[in-house]
């Protein structure tokens, strides 16, 4: 291989990189959002529940956990081992958000000391995956 080939294969390799790198646009700020959205509904669901409230309405709370669900598994291009973490984060997330449901409506109803630290244990996940993706925009080739 001469340098004029080398040259021209390197060039190739950029022009793939960086149009993947276009492909890959990171809504950070949304993922944040998202979190912060289930954060407030899963504390007011909580906070102004009472024992007759229908079993439907916590079904509401899961369009952003759903939205989060979709955005990580249709992610384009991903540094290696993010898949496993976002799988990871977005499981324990819905373990979380059951538990907390759950066992908040059934026992705790309109309790803040249940629902507030309840409310950001749903919200981790979407921190967690925020920031999974602040670290991947800012180092493109680093592992988590």
């Amino acid at each position: 291989m001469d340098k004029n080939e080398a040259t021209e294969a390197l060039a190739s390799a950029d022009a793939v990189a960086s149009r993947m790198r276009g492909r890959n646009r990171r809504p950070g700020p949304v993922v944040f959002l998202l979190g912060l959205a289930m954060m407030v509904m899963t504390a007011v669901y909580g906070l102004l529940i009472e024992p007759s409230t229908q079993y439907a309405v916590p079904v509401v709370l899961l369009i952003p956990f759903f939205t989060l669900v979709i955005y990580t598994a249709t992610r384009p291009v991903l540094p290696r081992h993010y898949r496993t973490l976002y799988a990871l984060a977005t499981t324990s997330g819905a373990a979380v958000y059951t538990l907390v449901v759950t066992l908040g409506t059934v026992f705790f109803s309109g309790d803040p000391l249940w629902w507030v630290p309840g409310a950001v244990l749903c919200g981790m996940p979407f921190l967690v995956i925020g920031m999974l993706e602040r670290k991947a925009a800012r180092n493109p080739g680093a592992r988590p």
